[in-house]
């Protein structure tokens, strides 16, 4: 029997019945602090979803009220249509993964993995057999009688989210697991969790900031700001069609240029192109436009509308800034194949695609170019600190 198709064995073994969750209404506040503003989010039975946002937009608060660590001021989580607000969390039927590994130093891993088990009263040799099932699946057979101290920090995680499903949860729940990895750590762990979900099918709820994690692994994905849900689709819709200029600019790199909407269209850098739900569909915009809508091609100085500045291999792909002679800073994505001829000062023509965009209101929210990407305010120093201090 081969690793893959033993693994598949172990897999179902490991599955059960998947169950819907629902967030509805819930308010979480902390003094003067509104960490969950009336959050309202569905997930279906078997499910991926990704809680992403910035530091202290209340996506940890979320997590620790479904799985019982935490009470909401008001609102209402229902698991399977049941209510589970006075449950208490160690009757929740969930599993839960830290981004510390909170593993028992003095165990071994198959105790470790055990632990669950045993808190539930389950024979000690069905507790073993189910952690060895459970230290397969996650990759790590073999390795049932090693300490923490005999694990790298990946293997040391897997033990955990090897626990998490020991126990067979209703909804499994991972807490930024990989944040403390390293790059290609990972990414392999990344994979990881997502074959295992594939196999197994429980309904799970993944809270990071990186949005590269929520991208690969979710089915959908909720973006959360000051507590509130900004948008909730499957990752594709969240990059290429934003509903709002906080999803926009949060997600991916983005250029901020001058517009004049009319009706369903834009008119920038003269040319045209349609625009998405929830623009603003007249008047001056500032129009949200990623780097691959941009088209860049050297120009005679006559025709040209700006002047590269820089050039920044990327792997694949090339990065080029370019100054408009409106005076904004844009950044285009281009082939490599394709920057043979730009070098700094080269005249160019920078237009933009015919792809839908969104467009913003220029008064409020003025055109600035390009800047660099970072995160959002979180809603004070204090709101860092109650999502670190919260975890275990």
């Amino acid at each position: 029997m081969t690793a893959q198709s033993n693994a598949s064995q172990v897999a179902a073994g490991a599955a059960r019945a998947a169950v819907g969750v629902q967030l509805i209404d819930l308010c979480r506040i902390f003094g003067q602090l509104r960490a969950l503003d009336n959050l309202n989010i569905d997930i279906a039975p078997g499910e991926f979803i990704a809680f992403l946002g910035p530091s202290g937009c209340g996506k940890t608060t979320a997590l620790r009220i479904v799985a019982g660590l935490d009470d909401a001021n008001s609102g209402q989580v229902l698991v399977g249509g049941r209510d589970i607000q006075n449950v208490p969390a160690s009757k929740r039927d969930m599993g839960m993964v830290f981004q510390a590994y909170s593993l028992f130093p003095n165990m071994t891993a198959a105790d470790n993995v055990g632990f669950g088990l045993r808190m539930r009263k389950v024979h000690k040799d069905e507790r073993r057999r189910i952690a060895e099932e459970m230290l397969a699946l996650v990759g790590l057979a073999g390795m049932s009688n090693r300490y923490p101290n005999q694990l790298s920090g990946g293997q040391q995680q897997r033990v955990a989210l090897a626990r998490a499903l020991a126990i067979r949860p209703s909804v499994l729940l991972l807490d930024e697991p990989l944040s403390a990895l390293d790059a290609k750590v990972r990414g392999e762990l990344r994979d990881e969790i997502k074959r295992i979900h594939k196999d197994v099918g429980t309904t799970t709820i993944f809270v990071t900031h990186d949005q590269e994690e929520a991208f690969a692994l979710a089915d959908r994905v909720a973006v959360i700001n000051l507590g509130k849900l900004q948008q909730i689709a499957p990752p594709t819709d969240i990059y290429e069609r934003p509903q709002t200029e906080f999803v926009a600019e949060f997600v991916g790199l983005t250029n901020r240029l001058p517009g004049v909407a009319e009706g369903d269209t834009v008119s920038i850098l003269g040319g045209r192109a349609p625009l998405l739900d929830g623009s603003v569909k007249s008047g001056q915009v500032t129009v949200l436009v990623r780097p691959e809508r941009l088209h860049l091609e050297p120009a005679a100085d006559a025709d040209a509308n700006g002047r590269i500045v820089s050039v920044s291999f990327r792997g694949s792909i090339c990065m080029v800034r370019a100054r408009l002679h409106t005076d904004h800073l844009v950044m285009v994505q281009m082939q490599n194949a394709d920057i043979s001829r730009l070098t700094e000062g080269t005249p160019v023509k920078v237009s933009v695609l015919p792809v839908p965009m969104l467009a913003v209101d220029a008064s409020k929210s003025p055109s600035t170019g390009f800047k660099e990407p970072a995160e959002a305010p979180v809603f004070s120093a204090e709101a860092e600190e109650v999502e670190e201090v919260a975890a275990p």
